[in-house]
C-alpha cells in the first residue's frame, strides 16, 4: 500500500492515559520524519512537532490518513470529521471495548510505522445515506457508518414507527424508536437493543425496534439493493432522528427517513492480521470459562 506520512490527529478527552498516548506519537514522529496535524481545538494538547489547522477541512486537506485517539466514538467523530471521503482512517484505542479501532495503546509505534512504510491494508465498509423528507420536501441528508436511529426526545411514551424495504410494507412497529444498522453497526446500538451480530462484510441492512411493544417484533436483516423508509405514525410526537449518535433532527407527524446502502465506503486501515471473529472473542470474552472465576459477593 502508499506510504503515509502525514496524519491527521484526532481526540477529544484530556485524560493522562490519552496525553501519553500523544507523547508516543510525538516522540515516534520526530525519528521517523513524518508530520502530526492536529485541529486548533486540540491546541491545549499541542507540543512541539504537531502543526495546527484552523478547520476541520483543512486538517482533512492536509493530512493522507486520520487517525483517531480514544474509543469507538472518538472512531466515529474522526470519519465525520473527513466527511466521509475515502480519506483513510486508523483508530488507536484507549477506550474500552474498540470494535472499530484496529491499534491497541501498547503497539502504537510499531504499527503507525507499518502504515509509514505502507505494511498494512485496507478494509473497506459500507456507509448508510439518510434523507429527511417532509411532505416529499427533502430537509437533510445525512450519512453514518454505524447506524442511523428514531428515538423518543421528550416524554416517556411509545411512538409508531412504519416501515418498508423497498415498495414492500414491512409493518408499523409499536416502539421506543427504531435503529437501521450496517453489518459495522451490528456490534453498537443494535446489539445493546437485543439485534444480532452481522459480519461487517456483508452488504444488508439490519432493523431493530427499540423496546417494542410486541414480544414478536423482531430485527429483520434485509437486502441493501432496495432502499428502507421509516415514517413517524405517532401525531404530535417527539422524536429525533441520529446518524452514529450525532447530528440530532427533530421529527415531526409523518416525517419519512430514506436510508440507503450510498455507493461510497469508508476506508479503514487495518494493520492486525485478526480476523472478525478473533475480535468477537475478544471483545466479548467468547469462550472463557466463567465457572472458574470467583464469586462475586
Amino acid at each position: 500500500m502508499k506510504p503515509i506520512k502525514t496524519f491527521g490527529l484526532v481526540t477529544f478527552k484530556r485524560s493522562a492515559k490519552i496525553r501519553q498516548v500523544l507523547d508516543d506519537i510525538i516522540r515516534w514522529a520526530k525519528a521517523a520524519n513524518v508530520r502530526l496535524i492536529v485541529h486548533s481545538l486540540m491546541k491545549d494538547l499541542a507540543a512541539e512537532g504537531l502543526t495546527l489547522t484552523q478547520s476541520e477541512a483543512e486538517l482533512v486537506d492536509k493530512s493522507e490518513a486520520l487517525v483517531s485517539i480514544g474509543g469507538d466514538g472518538t472512531f466515529l467523530a474522526a470519519v465525520h470529521i473527513g466527511k466521509f471521503s475515502e480519506k483513510p482512517v486508523v483508530g488507536i484505542n484507549v477506550g474500552d471495548l474498540g470494535f472499530l479501532t484496529d491499534i491497541s495503546a501498547e503497539h502504537i509505534t510499531e504499527n503507525l510505522d507499518k502504515i509509514r512504510q505502507g505494511d498494512y491494508h485496507i478494509v473497506k465498509r459500507m456507509i448508510l445515506e439518510a434523507k429527511v423528507l417532509r411532505r416529499g420536501v427533502t430537509l437533510h441528508t445525512l450519512y453514518a457508518l454505524n447506524d442511523v436511529y428514531i428515538n423518543r426526545a421528550g416524554k416517556p411514551k411509545l411512538t409508531a414507527i412504519a416501515a418498508w424495504h423497498g415498495e414492500d410494507f414491512i409493518t408499523c412497529f409499536q416502539a421506543d424508536g427504531m435503529i437501521v444498522a450496517t453489518p459495522s453497526g451490528s456490534t453498537a446500538y443494535s446489539l445493546a437493543a437485543g439485534g444480532p451480530i452481522i459480519d461487517p462484510s456483508v452488504r444488508a441492512f439490519l432493523l431493530t425496534p427499540i423496546c417494542p411493544h410486541s414480544l414478536t417484533e423482531r430485527p429483520l436483516i434485509v437486502p441493501c439493493d432496495k432502499s428502507v423508509k421509516l415514517q413517524v405514525r405517532q401525531p404530535n410526537a417527539e422524536v429525533f432522528l441520529s446518524t452514529d449518535g450525532f447530528e440530532p433532527v427533530a421529527l415531526s407527524y409523518e416525517d419519512e427517513v430514506v436510508i440507503t446502502g450510498g455507493a461510497a465506503v469508508i476506508n479503514l486501515i487495518q494493520v492486525s492480521q485478526r480476523s472478525f471473529f478473533e475480535l468477537l472473542r475478544q471483545k466479548l470474552s467468547w469462550g472463557k470459562d466463567f465457572k472458574t472465576r470467583d464469586a462475586l459477593p
